[in-house]
């Protein structure tokens, strides 16, 4: 019990921490509001974090002492500016407490997602435990995937707990999700749309019901949360005429940060930008000097330049697994350029349903290549995977529409519910899909909310034509609903929580050591290679403590300027 109320106040603490980086990067660009939803504060926290975690790793290890003074300063940050903000112990800051108290369940987890031992595990001990290495995806194909998560990851690794607070990362984003769609559909009654507003009030839903258990984000859920909210403000952006000037600009740029920071955490989410490169466009051109002052440009670009300089620093390519990118020509320690086509093709095979766990096609390049894939996808993937998640979509428009079945059936006037700005951006939608379906038609690879999307816009045009989210009726309506999900999300995670304290001791993922997650006794051995202690495992690295190294006989390495390199032999 002792341990479970360290975890939870530590847990708390260091999301307070992650809104005071927050507020300080909002004074930093200059953002003019009043009043700030504290989802979106902490969303900014968040962002700001990884910029500052690439940069310290370049230099050190996210050491105990470092992380103590990053989520200490935090609260400093919190403390100062949110007297500023006219914060301090108000309402919001007292539901988003409760929010996290009430949700805190689904962070208690035994069984972690099947990468995490893979390379979410090993990769963030590596940025805690070690400064910046190079070569690192020579030592086992988990390190060659980059993603800011792991960054933010590492900064949770403090003293007492260790490691067993990474995936409180993925928690911190599910909260701020929460918070942020409860702000905009009971609190923001002036900014944002009633399009917006059913939107989002959709994306809660699906979060509450679907992605409800912690173990199912891995590095993939948050980044789709982030582009959750990117949408939100296109749809504000788009779609609200009342929206002044001033406004308009402020969601611009936060558009730009969010499909950044959603990229950083998984490159593949680059295709959504689709939607902001359209609304560039039809930008007046004095809107663009907005987007070129001086703090905001430099925070935009960094996480872009980390992004690629951790790449190459780990493959020797500038965007791996892109062959184009690699300058193995030029870096001894860099992947061979046959070793990254291998890969990519690696990807899209088993994206496209001709690899897995136990089976494997006979001629992968032929696989890919056009729409061969598609009736072996559909087999193995489609009808195991993406109709469970079209059910899932399907009986939340059922359940939506029966809630206001009255207000939108039973009206004997109707509407045309879509006009052009609706079509256009519905074109957007099947835009992006394809490029999606074409090239990783997996959920988890940036498709949860693109197929989602694309099944309820048509349902949310004609919701806003019938509805109207700011009547207290809508509003009791929604809050029934929300309460369900709420109810589900209860159901489904203490279900798994009795599953999980029922596993016998001598089996995998139990709760042996309550309340952290199952770790597997891995075994290895200390090796040394030019006088540079490594630790050699033949399986998954788990918590095997770093550089954790597969097929050590294959691997050498040189220092060079305080830096490590590490080359296949």
């Amino acid at each position: 019990m002792q341990d479970l109320i360290y975890f939870f106040l530590t847990s708390l603490l260091i999301m307070m921490s992650t809104l005071g980086y927050g507020y300080l990067f909002i004074k930093i660009v200059n953002f003019k509001v009043e009043k700030l939803n504290l989802g979106l504060v902490g969303f900014l926290g968040l962002f700001f974090l990884s910029i500052i975690a690439s940069y310290s790793h370049i230099f050190m290890a996210h050491s105990y002492l470092h992380n103590i003074i990053i989520i200490f300063l935090g609260l400093i940050f919190l403390y100062f500016f949110s007297r500023n903000f006219k914060l301090k112990i108000s309402f919001n800051l007292k539901l988003l407490i409760l929010i996290f108290l009430f949700l805190f369940i689904s962070l208690i987890i035994s069984k972690t997602n099947e990468d995490f031992p893979y390379y979410h595990l090993p990769n963030s001990l590596q940025f805690a435990e070690q400064k910046l290495q190079f070569g690192l995806g020579n030592l086992n194909h988990g390190f060659k995937h980059i993603s800011s998560i792991f960054m933010l990851m590492s900064l949770n690794y403090l003293p007492y707990f260790e490691h067993y607070l990474f995936n409180l990362t993925n928690f911190i984003f599910f909260i701020f999700l929460i918070y942020f769609a409860i702000y905009e559909i009971y609190f923001n009654k002036v900014s944002n749309s009633n399009i917006s507003r059913i939107f989002i009030s959709l994306i809660l839903i699906l979060f509450l019901t679907k992605f409800s258990r912690l173990a199912e984000y891995g590095s993939d859920i948050s980044p789709q949360i982030i582009i959750s909210i990117y949408l939100y403000y296109f749809f504000e952006i788009l779609f609200n005429d009342e929206l002044e000037s001033n406004v308009s600009v402020l969601f611009l740029k936060l558009s730009i940060i969010f499909i950044i920071f959603a990229s950083t955490l998984k490159f593949i989410l680059v295709i959504y930008s689709v939607f902001i490169f359209i609304i560039l466009l039809k930008m007046k051109k004095d809107f663009f000097n907005y987007l070129l002052e001086f703090n905001y440009l430099i925070l935009v670009i960094s996480p872009i330049i980390f992004y690629i300089f951790f790449n190459f620093a780990s493959t020797g390519c500038l965007l791996y697994p892109v062959e184009k990118t690699c300058l193995d020509n030029y870096f001894d320690w860099a992947l061979t350029s046959d070793i990254v086509d291998y890969m990519n093709l690696h990807y899209e095979t088993w994206a496209k349903g001709g690899k897995g766990p136990n089976f494997n096609v006979n001629d992968p390049s032929n696989y890919i290549e056009s729409l061969n894939w598609l009736s072996n996808w559909f087999n193995v993937y489609f009808k195991n995977k993406v109709s469970d998640f079209i059910l899932v979509t399907f009986i939340i428009i059922l359940i939506f529409s029966l809630f206001f079945y009255k207000e939108i059936f039973l009206r004997k006037k109707k509407k045309n519910a879509f006009s052009k700005k609706k079509i256009f951006f519905y074109l957007l939608t099947i835009t992006t899909f394809l490029l999606w379906f074409l090239n990783f038609p997996t959920l988890r690879y940036a498709g949860y909310i693109i197929v989602y999307l694309l099944l309820v816009f048509p349902f949310i045009a004609i919701y806003d034509k019938y509805l109207d989210t700011k009547n207290i009726i809508f509003l009791r309506k929604i809050s029934v609903i929300f309460l369900i999900c709420y109810l589900v999300f209860l159901y489904k995670n203490f279900t798994r929580f009795n599953y999980e304290f029922n596993i016998p001791v001598n089996q995998n993922h139990n709760f042996t050591n309550f309340p952290y997650y199952w770790i597997d006794k891995v075994k290895f051995e200390e090796k040394f290679i030019n006088g540079v202690k490594v630790y050699s495992t033949k399986g998954m690295c788990w918590n095997v403590s770093t550089t954790c190294i597969r097929n050590v006989e294959n691997i050498n390495l040189e220092i060079k300027n305080n830096y490590i390199f590490y080359y296949i032999k």
